[in-house]
This record gives C-alpha cells, structure tokens and sequence, in this order.
C-alpha cells in the first residue's frame, strides 16, 4: 500500500510536466507497480495510453476572464447599493427616531397646565379651557405620527 501511495504522490509531482507532453502512458508491471511516463515502456506488464484533455484554449480564458469581471463588477455594485440602502434607511431610522422624541417632549411640555389654561369661573371656580385640550390632542396626534413614521423606517 506505501508502494502505491508513492508512485501516487510521484505522479502528482510530475502531473504538471505530464500535461505538457502529447501522450501519456501508465504502466503496470508484474508486481503491481504503477509508473507513468511519455513513452511507452517495454515490459510483460499492462501498457495503457491516457488521453489527457488539452488546457483551454486562449480565447476561451479571455471569454471567461471577462465574465468573471462581469460578476465581480456586477457584485460590487449591488453590494455598494445595499449598502448605500443600509446608510439610508439607518439616516431613515436616527430621523425618525429624533421626530419622536421631540414630539413626546413637545406632548410633555404641552400637558403642563399654564396659567392661561384656566378659566375662572364665578365663585372661585376654575375649568380648563377647551384650546389646552386641543392642543394637548393635536400634540398626541404628532406623536403617533412620529411613532408611526419610526415603525416604517424599521420596516415592520
């Protein structure tokens, strides 16, 4: 089995100058060796000519050459437009986000009651004006706009 293993691995080494010549040739001899060569061998044992594939030719690994550029120039854009998509959507998503905390801090401010809020009724009473409602309303609005907006910038 070392035998074979080393006429294997001999072969391997001398595959590349093997590829070069016109023929090849194994040879088999009565014990069981293996030896290739580029002539054939006289010898009792078993001659088998190999029919080795010739390279291909130049115009075809430029043809293949060039759609390999292809790809590679085709991949490079797309990856450069996802990641132009990815900057986006994250300037997208800081935007959105910055638009809702300022509407929640524009509700908070808004819900504070002022002192021009109140309507003074007859007998020391006070009642909220309607306007504070409205606004307090209006704001509430905006932040569910901006919750809203926030929510399709992540893309649920």
């Amino acid at each position: 089995m070392d035998i074979r293993k080393s006429v294997l691995a001999s072969f391997l080494v001398i595959l590349p100058a093997l590829l070069q010549a016109a023929d090849v040739y194994r040879t088999v001899d009565d014990e069981g060796n293996v030896t290739y060569t580029d002539a054939p061998v006289k010898t009792d044992g078993k001659i088998e000519k190999i029919e080795i594939q010739p390279g291909p030719s130049e115009a075809s690994r430029l043809d293949t050459e060039q759609r390999n550029a292809a790809i590679r120039k085709a991949m490079e854009e797309a990856r450069n437009k996802r990641l132009e998509k990815e900057a986006s959507r994250a300037t997208q998503l800081s935007k959105a986000r910055k638009e809702l905390d300022e509407a929640e801090e524009n509700l908070k401010r808004t819900k504070e009651l002022g002192e021009d809020d109140r309507q003074y009724l007859t007998g020391g009473r006070s009642r909220i004006r309607p306007e504070y409602h409205e606004r307090v309303k209006e704001a509430e609005k905006k932040v569910e706009a901006a919750r809203k907006n926030l929510k399709e910038a992540r893309g649920y």
